[in-house]
Order: structure tokens, then sequence, then C-alpha cells
């Protein structure tokens, strides 16, 4: 399944941007083609539409990352009706959870989470829990590191269909794939999870 986003002002540079990406991939039609931290949706947003309706492109969407604000994409998503928003969401920063992930859910669009390691204040996660014992209760959902804790975490929200994580270790990307076995957490224990990172 691949994805590509749309990063360039114009709507040409963009039509451009996307037809790199189609041939540096070399997959036709691409599975999701999204505009870049909605930037530029007024001339690119056609683009992807044009492209889903011709057949290059199966899904089509956009990502809001870092925002304290969600309006825009809120508004976006009722009146366009994305396949896909891909959005920041971690177990400290849980903004998303307030309107975003519950319209997404009641409208079908489906949700990449992102920056599922970004902790308080934009600290690292791992630099937070660096030392620490995971909880003797992170078994109860076969967690066996910090990395599944937080992952866990995100792919138990039933409005998220899948999480981004970025590596260059191997052995990092097992352990993050580790993360979709086993049990996940209930919401009792996704409340619990959290208010034991914010107490750290």
């Amino acid at each position: 399944f691949l994805t590509g986003k749309v990063t360039v002002r114009g709507k040409e540079e963009g039509i451009r941007h996307l037809e790199k990406t189609e041939r540096l991939l070399n997959k036709r039609p691409m599975d999701l083609l999204m505009v870049h931290n909605m930037r530029g949706m007024d001339v690119h947003w056609p683009t992807l539409k044009d492209w889903k309706e011709s057949g290059r492109a199966r899904y089509i969407g956009t990502s809001l990352t870092r925002q304290t604000t969600y309006d825009g994409l809120e508004s976006f998503m009722k009146t366009e009706k994305p396949d896909f928003i891909m959005t920041g969401y971690s177990i400290a920063h849980q903004q998303a959870d307030e309107r975003i992930l519950p319209l997404a859910a009641d409208m079908g669009i489906a949700v990449i989470g992102v920056e599922p390691f970004k902790a308080l204040q934009d600290g690292a996660y791992f630099s937070v829990v660096a030392g620490k014992e995971l909880p003797e209760w992170a078994s109860e959902f076969d967690c066996e590191t910090w990395a599944q804790f937080a992952l866990k975490y995100i792919l138990s929200n039933p409005a998220v269909t899948c999480v981004v994580t970025e590596t260059s270790k191997v052995s990092h990307a097992m352990d993050n794939m580790r993360a979709g076995y086993g049990r996940l957490p209930n919401e009792a224990t996704r409340q619990r999870m959290s208010e034991y990172i914010l107490s750290l």
C-alpha cells in the first residue's frame, strides 16, 4: 500500500510532483495521495479528485499534523469527505481525540496516526521513559517494550486505521511491528496508560 503527498506550491508543480512520485514508486494506480498539511488545497485537492476519478489514485486525503486547532480539517472533512486523513496523535498528544477522530469514525474516514513518539512539550517520548521499567500491568495487553506501549495506545483507538513510525534501525522496526500483535488495551486501560505517562 503506497502513498504519496503533494508538498510543493502551484497546480502544475503539484501535478509534476505527483507524476514523479508515481514514476519513482512505479505504482499505478497509487494507493493513496494526500495534500501535505492542507497546503494549497484550493489547487491540489481538485487535482487529487481528478486523479481518483480517472483511476490514477485509489484513495485521496490530506494531512494536518502540528496544529493547536483542527477547525480547518474538521470543516474539510465535513464538506469534502476525504478517504483518508493523516494527523499527529500520541499517548501524550491527544488533541485529535476531541473532535477529529470521532468525526472520522462517524464518517468512515480512514485515519493514519503520525508522530507516535511525541511527548509533552514537544519532547521525545523515549527521553521521558528512559531508565524506567514498564508497569507490570502492561503484560495484560501483551506489551513488551515502551515503543509497544505507545503504539498499542494509538492502535487501540477504534478510529485509527494505522500508525506511521520512522526509524533507520531494523530492530526498532521489528519492535514497532510487534505492537500490532496480541491483545490491545480496552478503554479503561487506555486511560490508565495515559495517566501513567503523564505522571512520569
